[in-house]
């Protein structure tokens, strides 16, 4: 069952069954909208990327002369879009997730790729076939989506192992559920191995969906990936919008953070004792998994919960949890 189809499911259950506790919900946007007071950004000044890379920068207290190898886009997806056709090119091997985000593989695809996939749920179980010949690419969401939590020691060991076996590996790291005003010490320990990619936006934090992105890229690869990124700006439009979030409203994935907790602490009390969850997560989100089928909790239980599926998963004994009906 894919997102589509379990959408059109979902609106029949809760519209046919009173008394179900909704855990299905995955719009952050609306039902996070009271957070978002912004106003039309002031567009009379030109914006110029270089001056958005180095807020972005410095927002994350990140040194300054990175901000020359932040590259601009409209989000993580057009990010992911420019990198795939440039590796696509090249003739790279690329790794998914199979279970975080179906879109990645309609992205590679549309780009020429023919992607590999690797689960992560209910934990990652990490590529370790021989290096390719030449390029090779392993994207991963960090903090893990579905699982609500960031990497841990052992498997970014795991991962600086996998790039060492080959100077033309990489690893592409989506951080777009970072909420801290800091990237997590695991992104940056691997950024620091010249050969991981960092990704962002202003996406979950600042609910703005594709107006605002950035590539963090290693020094060897800046040269090859400047140009292809330089070539695509976003509208001005996006920029100063871009300007003013990161700017006067700074404060916002903070706030976001919060009432997220507060939501997961909500649903947590709400849920029936019998339910467990099958583990903790360390990472300011909205996303749980449990270790039972999507359809006896709902039979047993009356939740009504996401089936992994819906996030590419082939494990069908896994739900996902989500506590965005919680919030207030």
């Amino acid at each position: 069952m894919n997102f589509s189809e379990f959408q059109k499911l979902r609106s029949k259950i809760l519209s046919e069954n009173d008394g179900v506790i909704d855990c299905s919900e995955t719009n952050l946007y609306a039902s996070l909208m009271r957070l978002n007071s912004v106003q039309a950004a002031d567009t009379t000044q030109t914006v110029h990327r270089c001056h958005l890379a180095t807020d972005w920068t410095n927002y994350f207290g990140l040194p300054t002369d990175l901000s020359r190898r932040a590259l601009i886009s409209c989000g993580v997806r057009d990010s992911l879009s420019l990198l795939f056709r440039h590796y696509a090119e090249r003739g790279a091997r690329v790794w998914l997730p199979a279970d975080n985000y179906p879109v990645y593989v309609e992205l590679a695809r549309a780009a020429g790729l023919s992607p590999r996939e690797f689960p992560t749920l209910p934990e990652p179980i990490w590529p370790d076939e021989t290096p390719a010949e030449g390029d090779e690419v392993l994207v991963v969401t960090n903090p893990l989506k579905p699982l609500g939590r960031f990497l841990t020691s052992a498997e970014v060991s795991i991962l600086k192992s996998w790039l060492g076996r080959s100077s033309h590996r990489r690893i592409i790291l989506d951080t777009v559920y970072t909420f801290e005003e800091r990237m997590h010490r695991t992104t940056l320990d691997l950024f620091a191995t010249g050969q991981a990619i960092i990704l962002h936006s202003l996406t979950k934090g600042w609910l703005h969906p594709r107006l605002f992105g950035v590539a963090l890229v290693p020094e060897n690869d800046a040269e090859s990936l400047t140009p292809i990124f330089r070539a695509q700006p976003p509208p001005q439009l996006n920029l100063a919008l871009a300007r003013d979030l990161m700017s006067r409203h700074a404060e916002m994935p903070k706030a976001i953070a919060q009432e997220l907790g507060t939501a997961r602490a909500r649903l947590l009390a709400t849920l029936p004792g019998p339910i467990q969850i099958a583990q903790p997560g360390d990472a300011s989100g909205y996303f749980m998994t449990v270790h039972r089928p999507w359809s006896e909790l709902l039979k047993d239980f009356r939740v009504l919960s996401l089936p992994a599926a819906v996030f590419g998963s082939d494990r069908g004994d896994y739900s996902i949890l989500s506590s965005l009906s919680f919030a207030s």
